[in-house]
């Protein structure tokens, strides 16, 4: 299972995204990939979401050292699979991805 967090590029990313979708064009624009890794286990959004809140740098060496912000916040999105969702105070609410 393929695991991916995007860090978003812009400080209040709930003015842009009002509803539980979001576009294609505006996930690879306003987004960052920073971290991709393949796990053999399932993890679900709410321990990904632990692990990159409390450690300085979870699952190892990140793609991209210059980020947005240090630590994942509000509005970022992990993907699961083919899953996406959108970091929330506490875990992660799922959202759909549209071409």
């Amino acid at each position: 299972m393929k695991v991916r967090v995007f860090f978003c590029r812009e400080p209040d990313p709930e003015s842009i995204f009002k509803g539980s979708k979001i576009s294609r064009q505006a996930l690879d624009t306003v987004y960052d990939l920073v971290w991709e890794s393949e796990f053999k286990n399932i993890l679900n959004v709410g321990r990904v979401w632990i692990k990159f809140l409390e450690e300085e740098r979870p699952f190892g060496t990140p793609l991209k050292e210059k980020k947005s912000h240090p630590r994942i916040t509000r509005g970022d999105i992990i993907q699961i699979g083919s899953y996406y969702y959108m970091v929330d105070l506490v875990g992660g609410k799922e959202v759909e991805i549209i071409d």
